[in-house]
């Protein structure tokens, strides 16, 4: 018993020794950077000392401390000093250390150098790699070799740093982001020169036929205004008033603002086509059938919630850009209409539509367990059958959302669930 009383003693002391030790050192090496630091400022009283320049000098001085300890031959079988070599090992974590304050100190001030803003841009420096781009306010080359450009990472407008100060235009994200915006659903007709008092709608250069290629004014299928060369590049983008009143997806030239606003907003779901034009689905089909799709993914979204295996899937995730369709079926993006009139976007919900007819009809049990049999039909194979809201044939009972094969509803013109509802009222008043 004695003797394990002696080596827990032992232990101890050896325990206090080195954390005595240890915070010797620590202070040895604290000091060490505090008279680096003063030797600084001595050296220039009158300039300050930042942070970033403290962490260098720190660095320094440490690094210095072990090309001293390095120098220190110690001859062979000679023991080894346990306080030098603590020493050296803290002055190594606190370069390390002092090395990630640096490289987060450097970030964050290269973020602050990279970004500059303007009228909502938000521009930042870009690398010299990759072919020359055109400066939007001045219209010169940008040479990436000798000049620094930057972009705005919203809207991608292309300037030199120079002319980051300069810009006029407001960015588009910020106009396409207010949550009062909405693309007009008439299609602009045509102002006239005379109207904008012969100058560029956005610049106020002086425009004329007869000047020449820099003064040549350019319509804007958008906004119906007249644009000089600058600030209109014959850029090309379908107009959304023609895809809401005749499904047309060809691409119009617009206006360097117009397309940025264009190409910012065309992923946004901010076109209501039941409202603006109801008659255009009963006049093209693919913009039926994707209305159809859409009901039909409002009504699945019901059974992917209460299903367990649906949610470890994810299988929603399959519409990914279409998000939206399993929150209202009202809202179009500007992308999905120019699809619809091409034919793409039909093909693409025929597919998930598939997949997700497959998982609640054949192999989710759970979904499957959720579908309904037909109370009036006149034959066992009929009522053996499992009906769902998008069964192909179906009617569904507009009080109680009970559904029936179409044929079956019609020749009767009552719900029996309803019948048998208003029943068991009828039997509470009475009593």
């Amino acid at each position: 018993m004695a003797a394990n009383d002696d080596e827990t003693n032992e232990h101890s002391r050896k325990d206090s020794t080195s954390y005595s030790m240890f915070s010797d050192d620590q202070i040895l090496v604290d000091a060490l950077i505090s008279q680096a630091l003063e030797d600084k400022i001595d050296d220039s009283p009158n300039r300050g000392v930042d942070r970033l320049e403290q962490i260098n000098i720190a660095i320094a001085a440490c690094k210095e401390k072990l090309r001293e300890f390095s120098l220190q031959a110690t001859p062979v079988g000679t023991p080894t000093d346990d306080s030098g070599h603590s020493i050296k090992k803290l002055l190594v974590d606190k370069i390390v250390d002092l090395g990630l304050e640096k490289q987060n100190l450097q970030d964050a001030q290269e973020d602050c150098v990279e970004m500059k803003k303007c009228n909502g841009h938000t521009f930042v420096l870009q690398s010299a790699r990759g072919r020359n781009p055109c400066c939007e306010v001045c219209m010169g080359t940008i040479w990436r070799l000798v000049q620094y450009w930057r972009r705005c990472r919203a809207c991608g407008m292309r300037v030199h740093e120079k002319c980051a100060e300069d810009v006029r235009r407001v960015c588009a994200a910020v106009i396409g982001l207010q949550s009062d915006f909405h693309f007009s659903n008439k299609i602009c007709a045509e102002v006239g020169l005379l109207h904008q008092n012969y100058k560029c709608a956005e610049c106020e250069h002086p425009l004329s036929y007869d000047s020449g290629p820099s003064d040549e004014p350019r319509l804007c299928e958008l906004t119906g205004l007249y644009y000089c060369p600058s600030c209109h590049w014959n850029d090309e983008w379908p107009i959304p008033a023609r895809l809401i009143h005749n499904m047309d997806p060809t691409p119009y030239p617009v206006c360097r603002a117009s397309k940025q606003l264009l190409s910012v907003t065309q992923h946004k779901p901010l076109i209501a086509m039941l409202d603006t034009n109801p008659r255009m689905f009963a006049l093209h089909s693919g913009l039926k059938k994707v209305q159809r799709f859409r009901k039909d993914f409002l009504i699945m979204k019901c059974y992917f919630i209460s299903c367990k295996n649906a949610r470890s899937l994810r299988i929603l995730q399959y519409l990914r850009q279409h998000q939206h369709f399993v929150e209202d079926a009202k809202l179009y993006t500007l992308d999905e209409l120019k699809e619809i009139a091409l034919g793409g976007l039909c093909r693409e919900l025929e597919d998930i539509h598939t997949v997700f007819r497959r998982h609640i009809e054949d192999e989710c049990e759970t979904c499957r367990g959720n579908g309904f049999y037909c109370e009036l039909c006149a034959t066992d194979a009929g009522r053996n059958q499992i009906l769902f809201p998008f069964t192909d044939g179906i009617s569904m009972c507009k009080k109680c959302y009970f559904v029936f094969h179409k044929a079956c509803y019609e020749k009767a013109q009552s719900c029996p669930r309803c019948e048998r509802r208003e029943k068991r009222e009828r039997h509470r008043s009475k009593d």
